[in-house]
């Protein structure tokens, strides 16, 4: 949250997304709505103890100064846009983030606004991803070295960009993104608020996401090159390595799990520690790698099941870090007995925003026409119908402990 001046400038430091500084916020926001999931029920976010509403409710009971000093409460593409164009401007798939806008509505709820303290001349425009914001100003031109013929168009949540750059704009699409956490985009035609997932308006015109988080995914692996098979000053094994060796192993079917940090124990419950079952002296560091990469394909199979979208026939799309280790690939690919669809660019969220740019221009119709233009070749990876059979009861087996270890940590 950026709280500017009249010409964009901040009154005070930046609060990150991140910060924990309004649990007392959030316990004002329940004693007077009753409930914390009024906020969901409108922003298809849920509250927690940092985001827009909370600081600038925290600034106004803080910091009444620069509460006072502010011409607009921004969040970062609000923000870069009122820099370059004079307009701050949040796009759809953004605003709900926020917790000041009922994605259902596309407006600002009154409600909280008066929560917040603020009216919505002090917040920024809600646009359309491709919408154009406006002509940049001269300063940005100047800086930008280009001219002011540039117009700015909005973009999208990091998450929705890659949506488009992969050409998962239609309902049954379902895209994973894989990086230190795992994240799953499901489309739809309408929003999923019963499933308790963020809910957004996507990029698509006309579609809806649903997105949730395995937060712990691609560190565990880092955790286990770091801390586990070097000393501090030791280089860590290659992933090339890694998948040479774990190619060569077994881990759940001799028995091996792994329950990531902060997996599931239910589909409601979430682990508070994470789990190594069935480690015993034969196994190796390798074992444990295998068991990691299984353990993460594992829980995100498993979340898929709780989407009320559900996948097409074109099976899941992929992308992010794991989509370079063929093995990784392939265990998701025989663990959801689905085609997993690798994009061969790595940056799609770059991708997708050229698409919206190019339709804010003119060049595009809509999307499907940018996506058709701009598509990125993939290469598909078909499940093994044996490992695929021989998954599924594992995966029976793996859901059937994470249970147990929820009853053992009480969540």
């Amino acid at each position: 949250m950026v709280a500017v001046d009249e010409k964009f400038n901040p009154v005070r430091p930046a609060i990150v997304w991140s910060d924990k500084r309004c649990p007392e916020q959030k316990r004002q926001f329940e004693e007077e709505f009753g409930s914390l999931d009024s906020v969901y029920q409108k922003t298809g976010w849920r509250l927690g103890n940092g985001l827009n509403l909370s600081q600038i409710r925290w600034l106004k009971e803080n910091e009444p100064e620069n509460f006072k000093k502010a011409a607009f409460f921004l969040s970062v593409p609000d923000y870069v846009s009122g820099k370059m164009t004079g307009i701050p401007a949040c796009d759809m798939s953004n605003a709900g983030i926020n917790h000041l806008v009922d994605i259902r509505e596309g407006r600002y709820d009154p409600d909280l606004l008066k929560f917040a303290g603020i009216a919505e001349d002090r917040l920024p425009k809600l646009v359309h991803s491709g919408d154009v914001i406006g002509p940049l100003t001269k300063e940005a031109a100047f800086i930008l070295g280009l001219t002011t013929k540039c117009v700015l168009v909005a973009g999208a949540h990091d998450q929705y960009a890659v949506a488009v750059g992969a050409g998962a704009n239609k309902a049954g699409d379902i895209l994973i993104g894989t990086g230190t956490a795992w994240v799953i985009t499901a489309i739809g035609d309408s929003p999923d608020f019963d499933s308790g997932r963020a809910q957004s308006v996507a990029a698509a015109p006309g579609k809806w996401g649903t997105m949730w988080t395995l937060s712990n995914g691609g560190i565990c692996l880092e955790w286990w090159r770091k801390k586990l098979t070097c000393s501090e000053n030791e280089k860590r094994i290659s992933f090339e390595s890694i998948n040479e060796e774990v190619a060569k192993r077994k881990a759940a079917e001799e028995g091996l799990f792994f329950f990531p940090f902060s997996g599931r124990s239910t589909l409601q419950a979430t682990l508070p520690k994470g789990a190594f079952i069935g480690i015993d002296l034969a196994h190796d560091r390798f074992d444990l790698a295998r068991a990691i990469m299984e353990g993460i394909a594992f829980q995100i199979v498993w979340m898929l099941g709780g989407f009320k979208t559900k996948p097409s026939k074109d099976g899941l799309k992929l992308s992010g870090g794991a989509t370079k280790s063929p093995v990784w690939c392939q265990m998701i690919a025989d663990i959801s007995n689905l085609p997993v669809r690798i994009p061969d660019v790595a940056d799609l969220a770059c991708v997708g925003a050229a698409i919206l740019a190019g339709v804010g221009a003119n060049i595009f119709f809509d999307v499907e026409e940018g996506y058709r233009c701009l598509a990125v070749s993939d290469r598909v990876i078909y499940p093994d119908a044996e490992t695929a059979a021989s998954y599924e009861k594992l995966a029976r087996e793996y859901t059937k402990i994470a249970s147990e270890l929820g009853n053992i940590y009480k969540v």
